[in-house]
């Protein structure tokens, strides 16, 4: 399927500080999505891309990256959550791995976002097990915003700890029209600017494969000759 592209301008105490775009990719029984944020001004220039892979139903993550590029350096962290060997797997390059038990259907940061999307109009509250910490999403009812798309009506979900807020148009496909995220201890705040379809991913994770028991054929048992 094609590629959902949403532009958001970036501000902080209302002035610009970069823009950020949001891409979601349905494929098969999977979700790919990427963000790239775009900074500048007050904040520095630095540039963060985040990619994630979700199971379409259930929802959880199977893999996440993060990737930050500034002047200086570059920076990489991945995630890997591999039900085949009941691990989870995190790097930060050749020499800073570590492996922790695989006991919970664990969400990422940008499969949370997703998650909020789809959540159920009769959901007031739920708790996401993250790595490290749950997340409770808690739906603070609707109001009207205007928006690059004119006048939208959106549901207000409010996220515990940190304290960010997601504004999530109350029609389908149900795009996330602002929300606010913590940067370097600050409140970002993302307004939708634009919406639009691209063929394929820029970047994406590696194809996670799918947990499938091995099942061993039965070979057709001979039947004896009857002698009798």
């Amino acid at each position: 399927m094609s590629v959902e592209v949403c532009s958001y301008r970036l501000s902080l105490r209302g002035k610009p500080i970069g823009s950020q775009v949001l891409r979601t990719q349905k494929r098969g029984r999977t979700v790919s999505l990427e963000a790239k944020l775009m900074l500048q001004g007050s904040l520095g220039q630095q540039t963060v891309i985040q990619s994630s892979r979700q199971f379409e139903r259930g929802p959880h993550s199977l893999g996440f990256s993060e990737e930050i590029i500034d002047r200086s350096e570059k920076r990489r962290y991945e995630l890997s959550f591999d039900s085949n060997s009941g691990l989870v797997k995190a790097s930060r390059g050749p020499k800073d791995k570590a492996e922790l038990p695989y006991i919970r259907a664990y969400q990422d940061p940008l499969g949370l976002l997703y998650q909020i999307r789809r959540l159920s109009t009769e959901v007031e509250q739920e708790r996401v097990p993250m790595l490290g910490k749950d997340v409770v999403i808690e739906r603070l009812g609707a109001t009207t915003l205007e928006t690059a798309l004119g006048k939208r009506q959106a549901q207000v979900f409010v996220l515990y700890p940190g304290g960010s807020y997601v504004y999530v148009d109350t029609e389908a496909p149900h795009y996330i029209l602002k929300l606010t995220q913590r940067f370097d201890g600050q409140h970002i705040e993302a307004f939708l600017t634009k919406i639009a379809q691209e063929q394929d991913m820029p970047s994406d994770l590696p194809t996670p494969r799918a947990n499938k028991r091995r099942t061993r054929k039965r070979r057709p048992r001979r039947r004896r000759a009857n002698t009798d």
